[in-house]
């Protein structure tokens, strides 16, 4: 009779997980058979960034908590102050109650209206629906167009104050205007 033959041992559960484990380097650790070099220097390198991870984390979390703040100021006065630059931005960029029927017309393409439905579109716009007396101009200016139906600062410009005084639209100017710096002092706006 022969010596009796060694049953192989299964694997250890840690074993199973760093075979199948993706956390980089733990496949390498946790391997069958006994302590090799190899995994030595694969579990000192997985121990060191580990460490050096969770001290860095734990650095993060100190610093987090006291709360750090740095607040520098840097105030001065100046005689002469220039009106900011304010953007006011209107999302209905025409007025519907100064759109005609000469518009639609013209630019019922941009605007998505088959020329069947210009009645129904001017009636959704509150103007009249008379199609008998209506001649569109040979030409179409855009220009004037956008400055008749856009809205106005007169409209939108319902309160100003600026350093405890009051201001108004003349004080504002339009995109399509060249900027003018307008002092800010005593006795002008």
């Amino acid at each position: 009779m022969g010596a009796p033959e060694e049953e192989e041992r299964p694997p250890s559960d840690i074993t199973v997980f760093g075979a199948n484990c993706t956390l980089h380097g733990l496949s390498h650790i946790f391997l069958p058979g006994g302590v090799t070099f190899r995994r030595l220097l694969w579990a000192t390198a997985f121990s060191s960034s580990l460490s050096i991870f969770l001290y860095q984390v734990a650095g993060m979390i100190i610093l987090f908590y006291q709360y750090p703040h740095v607040t520098i100021l840097d105030e001065m006065d100046s005689p002469l102050m220039y009106f900011p630059a304010i953007t006011m931005c209107n999302y209905n960029s025409y007025r519907k109650s100064q759109i005609r029927r000469n518009d639609i017309f013209w630019m019922a393409g941009m605007l998505g209206v088959e020329q069947a439905d210009f009645d129904d579109f001017m009636a959704a716009l509150g103007q009249p629906t008379d199609n008998s007396k209506f001649f569109p101009s040979k030409t179409f200016n855009m220009l004037e167009f956008v400055q008749r139906t856009s809205h106005s600062i007169d409209e939108m410009l319902l309160d100003c104050k600026y350093r405890g005084k009051e201001c108004g639209p003349e004080n504002f100017t339009t995109g399509d205007e060249k900027p003018v710096k307008r002092p800010c002092q005593e006795d002008v706006l």
